[in-house]
């Protein structure tokens, strides 16, 4: 039988048509893809949401479309969800991923086909959905006239107080830094234009501690005000022969630096115990007798001269030496 070459090209034409619509045919069975939106009726600016959905067969592969801002140039996108996995009641797989879109454009609106990619082995093609109609209408105009209100206070909360509360609190750490740095630089000046006494340091100590002992300021002046006054005299004596920070110290701080100076027990024992009493009376309210109170000046003035210096004595004596030598010879 003969067959001419143009029957046996209509025939491959047939066969290769039939195949299309054959894989087809076969796509459709195997993966189904829809698009459904909430409302096919919105206002201008309203958020509707686009549903997508695939079912499948387990062995195939789908792909959803990959998005951007939009759907088409009127349709912005929100949000997206991720793509959600759900078992069907027929065997299959159903994939659901929502679309968050609003429309800023009135009239009719077309939400354009989806198009899915997938593979089931070697068979691979591309599903689309339908397109989605959407009905946009503008805002209705209220034509009513009303009165003008006045603005509302709405009151303040905690959330919008506090920036300003914590811009308080910088600023009062900043100038509270700037003060302390200004009378410590004052305080470091002061110290630096001070004048040194001309006077040895236990030279002025033993003067003023010889004149309290004349006066005797425990019997007519409280005894509270005697001890403050004994107390700086030592303080500042051993700040200038030691150079110890005495006047800052504490009585155990003066008397644990005092013991690396190389101060004997004996002298750190009176030292003790003159500036413990006086802890005592200052901040205990205690109030020792009257010779007791005698006895302190006395210890003080026993302790400037156990730790003057054997070379400064020497030279404090000489005058007194001279003046015994001259009055002998007068006589």
């Amino acid at each position: 039988m003969f067959i001419s070459q143009n029957m046996r090209r209509k025939a491959g034409y047939l066969i290769l048509l039939m195949m299309v619509f054959f894989t087809g045919f076969l796509a459709g069975q195997e993966v189904t893809v829809s698009a459904r939106l909430d409302s096919s009726h919105a206002l201008i600016g309203d958020q509707l949401t686009l549903h997508l959905r695939v079912e499948k067969s387990a062995g195939a592969k789908v792909l959803f479309p990959r998005y951007a801002d939009t759907l088409s140039g009127k349709i912005e996108i929100i949000r997206k969800s991720g793509i959600d996995t759900s078992a069907a009641p027929d065997g299959k797989m159903v994939l659901n991923q929502d679309l968050l879109i609003t429309v800023f454009d009135t009239g009719q609106v077309e939400i354009p086909a989806q198009a899915f990619a997938f593979q089931n082995g070697q068979l691979k093609d591309t599903l689309h959905t339908q397109p989605v109609v959407l009905q946009i209408r503008s805002l209705p105009l209220d034509t009513t006239i009303r009165d003008i209100k006045a603005n509302m206070r709405t009151p303040v909360n905690a959330q919008e107080l506090f920036p300003f509360i914590l811009g308080f609190l910088a600023l009062a750490l900043l100038v509270i830094a700037i003060v302390f740095i200004v009378k410590k630089l004052r305080r470091k000046d002061i110290k630096a234009a001070a004048v040194v006494p001309s006077e040895p340091a236990e030279v002025i100590a033993l003067r003023q501690l010889e004149q309290l002992r004349v006066e005797k300021p425990w019997i007519q002046k409280p005894v509270k005000m005697y001890y403050i006054n004994l107390t700086d005299i030592l303080r500042h004596y051993i700040e200038r022969r030691y150079h110890i920070m005495a006047l800052e110290q504490t009585t155990d701080e003066i008397l644990k630096d005092l013991k690396k100076t190389g101060t004997t027990a004996n002298n750190l024992e009176k030292l003790a115990s003159i500036l413990k009493l006086a802890d005592l009376v200052k901040f205990a309210k205690l109030i020792p007798d009257e010779i007791e109170n005698g006895t302190q000046v006395e210890e003080a003035i026993v302790f400037v001269k156990n730790t003057t210096p054997a070379a400064e004595v020497a030279v404090h004596d000489e005058p007194a030496k001279q003046d015994t030598v001259q009055s002998n010879v007068e006589s």
